[in-house]
């Protein structure tokens, strides 16, 4: 319990230190006076059923929003933080979420057998493991914020379009049959939509370690 309770508070920390490293990054450039304003689109209020047809939705978008050391934003609007320096989403997921798994993303279902709990449906502070695709073949991993609806989620997640930047409060959906989280469709804070593709997901790691 020591050791948990250690694990997370360092994780805590050092979360913390990436955003500020990140938030850093976007002053400094915009000091230097070629820092170019990302649009941060709010999120579609998508709640209850989504069937696998939904549409992407266009969303107006305000400025960049730099956030503090604080992980959590003030309101649901996705966040874009441009980082210092490339950040997986393996590196990411590990540091936000205190599950100590290696290894590319789409084998953390795997790795997780034996030393975290695991399941199908998404809980705040879990991280969802998504299956390697032809596009996306080392799969990805992100950490579950907040539980919307038996449909939605929110997520934090690095290097999503493999940009190296993180990205806070992004909006998942499931658009499987059987409302069962095995795909998913994912907000594109770049974008400013709800993304198109599909993508499978193996399920969700707890960081609540098995003896």
């Amino acid at each position: 319990m020591i050791h948990l309770d250690c694990a997370r508070r360092v994780s805590a920390i050092s979360f913390a230190a990436i955003l500020i490293l990140s938030a850093s990054s976007g002053i400094a450039s915009a000091r230097r006076g070629n820092h170019v304003p990302v649009p941060v689109p709010r999120p579609s209020l998508i709640s209850g059923e989504i069937g696998k047809t939904a549409a992407a939705v266009a969303i107006p978008a305000p400025t960049l929003n730099i956030i503090s050391a604080d992980p959590t934003p003030a309101s649901d609007t996705p966040t874009f933080v441009r980082s210092l320096r490339r950040i997986y989403c393996v590196e990411f997921a590990r540091i936000r979420s205190g599950i100590n798994i290696f290894g590319d993303a789409k084998t953390w279902w795997d790795h997780a057998k034996g030393q975290y709990a695991r399941a199908a449906d998404p809980q705040a502070g879990a991280v969802m493991v998504f299956a390697g695709t032809r596009k996306m073949k080392l799969g990805h991993v992100a950490v579950v914020t907040r539980v919307i609806s038996s449909r939605e989620i929110r997520v934090d997640h690095a290097n999503w379009r493999r940009d190296g930047n993180i990205y806070l409060n992004a909006p998942v959906v499931d658009v499987s049959d059987a409302n069962d989280w095995s795909k998913v469709r994912v907000f594109d804070t770049r974008s400013g939509q709800m993304g198109s593709n599909v993508y499978p997901i193996k399920g969700f790691v707890f960081r609540t370690a098995l003896n």
